[in-house]
C-alpha cells in the first residue's frame, strides 16, 4: 500500500498534523542549511584577516615621534640662529648711523683751559666792567587755569572787569555748544493732556550723570550740575514733552556759579523725544456719579408727571396737579431738582480730571542742548564761600 493511499485512508484531523509536521520539518531544514552556509563565511573571512594582520615592533612608533620632534627641533634652532644673525646686522648699522658720543673723560679734558699762547699774552686784556648793573627782572608767569566747580575759568588778578574795584562781582563767559549728556529725573509728575496743561505746564529737576558731549569729540565737565525743566502731557503719543528751562552750577567752594536759561528737549532710553509715561484716567467715578444722578433726576421727573394731570382746550394745554397727590408731586420735584445739581457737579468734575502721563522718579533720560548758550560764570571772591 503506497503512501497516497494511507493519506488518503487518515482522518481530517489527522491530515493537517501530517501536513503542518512536514512543512515544520522543511523550515527546520532550512533553517540550519541557512546557519551552516553563514558560520562557514565567518570562519573564512576570519582567516583571511588572521591571515594579513602585520606585526608591528612596540618601538617602532616612539622612535617615529622622536624623530618627528628632533626635526622641528632642528628647525626651530635654525631659525632662531637666523633671527640672531639680522639682529646683530641691525645693531650693527645702527651703530654704524648714530654719531659717536664723547666719554666722561672727554668731557672733562675739554672743561680744562688751555695756556694762552704767546700772542694771546700779548694782547691787553679786556677790563671787565665792575659796576653793578640792574638784574633782569623774570616775566611775570602767565596765568595758571583753575577748575570752579566743573567748568575751568582763568583767573586775572591784573584787571578786572569793572575798572579794577574789588568790590564788585567778577562775570566771565563760556560758550557751550549744542551737546547732549546723560541725567537722571530725581522728581516724578503728572502732567495734564488738557488744554489748560500747556499754560500751566509741570516742572521737574534733573541732574546731570556724565560729561557733556560737544561737537568733534570735545567733553565739557558739567557733571553734577541741574536742569530745571516743564512737562507736557500728549495723550496722543503717551509720552510728556519736556522743555528745558535753566542750568545751574556751582563751584566746589561755592565761590562761583553758573545759573542762566537755556533751551532744549529730552529723549528717554528709546531714544524718542519727551518721557514713556503710564496714562492715568480718573473720571471714571465723576462719570458714573453723574449718570446715576441723571437716572435719579429722571425717577424723580416721573414722579411728577404721575401727580399731573394734562387737560387740551382750544386756548392750550392745562396742566393741573391733583390734590390727592400732593406729597407725590413734591417728593419727586425734591429729587429731580437735587439729581440735577449732582450732575452738574460731577459733570464738572468729570471734564477737569482729564487723562495724565504718569512718569515716575529715577529715570535715566538724555539731556539734548538745542541752541548753544553763553554760560555766564558769576565769581564771589570777596564773599564767605557757601
Amino acid at each position: 500500500m503506497s503512501l497516497r493511499e494511507r493519506f488518503d485512508e487518515l482522518d481530517p484531523s489527522r491530515k493537517k498534523v501530517v501536513i503542518w509536521s512536514v512543512i515544520g520539518i522543511v523550515i527546520l531544514v532550512i533553517t540550519l542549511t541557512g546557519y551552516n552556509i553563514r558560520s562557514k563565511k565567518t570562519i573564512r573571512l576570519r582567516g583571511v584577516e588572521k591571515s594579513r594582520s602585520i606585526k608591528l615592533e612596540p618601538d617602532l612608533i616612539q622612535k617615529t615621534m622622536l624623530r618627528e620632534q628632533r626635526r622641528q627641533l632642528d628647525e626651530l634652532q635654525k631659525t632662531v640662529a637666523a633671527l640672531r644673525e639680522n639682529q646683530e646686522k641691525l645693531e650693527q648699522s645702527s651703530r654704524s648711523q648714530l654719531p659717536r658720543l664723547p666719554s666722561a673723560r672727554e668731557i672733562e679734558r675739554k672743561k680744562i683751559v688751555a695756556p694762552p699762547s704767546p700772542e694771546e699774552r700779548r694782547e691787553p686784556r679786556p677790563i671787565r666792567d665792575r659796576t653793578p648793573r640792574a638784574r633782569a627782572v623774570p616775566p611775570p608767569p602767565k596765568a595758571q587755569p583753575r577748575m570752579i566747580g566743573e567748568i575751568g575759568v582763568l583767573s586775572n588778578t591784573v584787571a578786572n572787569d569793572d575798572g579794577g574795584s574789588p568790590d564788585k562781582k567778577k562775570e566771565r563767559t563760556v560758550y557751550l555748544p549744542p551737546s547732549f549728556m546723560e541725567a537722571r529725573l530725581l522728581t516724578g509728575f503728572d502732567a495734564s493732556t488738557s488744554g489748560k496743561g500747556t499754560s500751566n505746564p509741570e516742572p521737574l529737576l534733573l541732574r546731570i550723570q556724565t560729561p557733556a558731549v560737544l561737537p568733534n569729540d570735545v567733553k565739557a565737565e558739567l557733571e553734577g550740575c541741574f536742569v530745571i525743566a516743564e512737562a507736557v502731557g500728549r495723550l496722543d503719543k503717551e509720552r510728556a514733552d519736556v522743555r528745558l528751562v535753566s542750568l545751574s552750577c556751582l563751584s566746589n567752594e561755592g565761590r562761583a556759579v553758573i545759573d542762566t536759561p537755556i533751551k532744549g528737549f529730552v529723549t528717554d532710553s528709546d531714544s524718542k523725544v519727551g518721557l514713556s509715561g503710564r496714562v492715568v484716567s480718573r473720571m471714571g467715578a465723576s462719570a458714573a456719579r453723574a449718570v446715576i444722578a441723571g437716572f435719579f433726576g429722571g425717577m424723580g421727573d416721573m414722579l411728577k408727571a404721575t401727580a399731573t394731570t394734562q387737560s387740551v382746550s382750544p386756548l392750550g394745554t392745562t396742566t393741573s396737579v391733583d390734590t390727592s397727590q400732593i406729597a407725590k408731586y413734591s417728593l419727586g420735584g425734591g429729587l429731580s431738582e437735587g439729581a440735577d445739581s449732582l450732575h452738574d457737579f460731577y459733570l464738572t468734575l468729570a471734564k477737569q480730571a482729564t487723562p495724565v502721563i504718569e512718569v515716575g522718579a529715577a529715570k535715566k533720560i538724555t539731556v539734548v542742548i538745542s541752541e548753544g548758550k553763553e554760560l555766564t560764570i558769576r565769581e564771589r571772591e570777596n564773599e564767605e564761600p557757601l
